[in-house]
């Protein structure tokens, strides 16, 4: 078992960081630092507290090991969430029975890589997570945990801490239907990559970036969220219209999401005319969507029809740029047979 530089393991350098702040990472943890405030900038003040080593940590203890020990030094903590390598382990005091392995499982195969899989992992979490208090005055209630092959029950300050673990080399059940339909999974995907993208200008110091991260990082979750429970309730006509509504203001809104266009307006406005409003346009148009999106969850939950109000035509269309990479969207995904003339509707 190695040792750290203050002669302490994996374990407890992370016990002792996490007592500071609600994210360590493993100095052998290439680009450690950008990760820390990448994962930082997602959890903000929610009661989450992730803990990232290196492959060598799996030689001191397991993944559910080093949640279970993190679970009791931090009895506070609502959620604890580990990377040891490419494994991701999780466990909760306050989601449902096997939810923060359903989460971080969902994460892992849709990934493409450890970090991308932790931010979506928060991401998840944090959308699922009722309101708590902060980990400083939280007050654990009894919590029945779920094991997935192999779990750890632990006593942590009166109440049992289930942890449940998740790995990137598991594939789902042979011939199970992914519960987001194409293109929307698609769409999520790009939804997912930019959230990281957006936390990380905002940790460098980029204005509104950080905040833009957490919207669309909660429309990537919700999205996921509300087919997820479309699927559960064997809504498949509503599932049908679903795919078809999503899919195309999913469409547009990772358009003006894009790196070489909001993204990029806010890390250079210099570079572009009237950055404000332009800025304004796309963030009205995120909230608005986001609004109706959980309309939608409700909506599901109370087994009524769905209803889809927020259109994106506006967006896409009082911006030339948009138009044309509206267009490039649709080429790049058949929709388009080429420049002579596009098949999709009309912004």
């Amino acid at each position: 078992m190695r040792s750290t530089m203050d002669g302490q393991g994996y374990v407890d350098d992370a016990v002792d960081a996490l007592a500071a702040d609600n994210v360590y990472v493993s100095s052998e943890v290439t680009g450690a630092a950008a990760l820390r405030d990448q994962l930082a900038q997602q959890i903000g003040d929610e009661s989450i507290a992730v803990a990232v080593f290196s492959d060598n940590a799996a030689l001191e203890a397991s993944g559910p090991d080093i949640v279970s020990e993190l679970a009791a030094a931090h009895p506070g903590t609502a959620t604890i969430i580990v990377a040891v390598g490419d494994d991701l382990s999780a466990g909760s005091r306050v989601l449902a029975p096997g939810e923060a392995m359903r989460v971080a499982n969902e994460a892992e195969v849709s990934a493409s890589d450890v970090d991308t899989a932790l931010t979506e992992t928060i991401q998840g979490v944090i959308a699922l997570e009722p309101d708590a208090p902060a980990s400083g005055s939280f007050d654990a209630g009894p919590l029945v945990g779920v094991a997935v092959g192999a779990a750890v029950l632990l006593a942590a300050g009166g109440a049992l801490f289930g942890v449940m673990r998740s790995r990137r080399r598991r594939t789902g059940s042979a011939g199970a239907r992914h519960p987001l339909p194409e293109p929307v999974r698609t769409h999520v995907h790009t939804l997912q990559v930019l959230t990281a993208e957006y936390a990380q200008a905002g940790a460098a110091g980029v204005p509104q970036a950080g905040e833009v991260a957490t919207d669309v990082g909660r429309i990537a979750a919700h999205t996921s969220e509300l087919f997820d429970r479309l699927d559960r309730k064997g809504e498949e006509g509503q599932r049908a219209t679903a795919a078809v509504e999503y899919g195309e203001t999913l469409r547009k809104l990772t358009g003006a999401l894009d790196r070489d266009y909001l993204l990029d307006i806010l890390i250079h406005p210099d570079l572009w005319d009237d950055p404000v409003e332009r800025t304004d346009e796309v963030r009205s148009a995120v909230s608005a969507f986001s609004v109706e999106l959980v309309e939608n969850i409700k909506q599901v939950n109370a087994r009524r029809g769905l209803h889809f109000q927020v259109s994106l035509d506006g967006l896409m269309g009082r911006r030339k740029e948009l138009r044309e990479w509206d267009r490039e969207f649709e080429r790049a995904a058949g929709d388009e047979p080429g420049p002579s003339g596009r098949t999709g509707s009309a912004d």
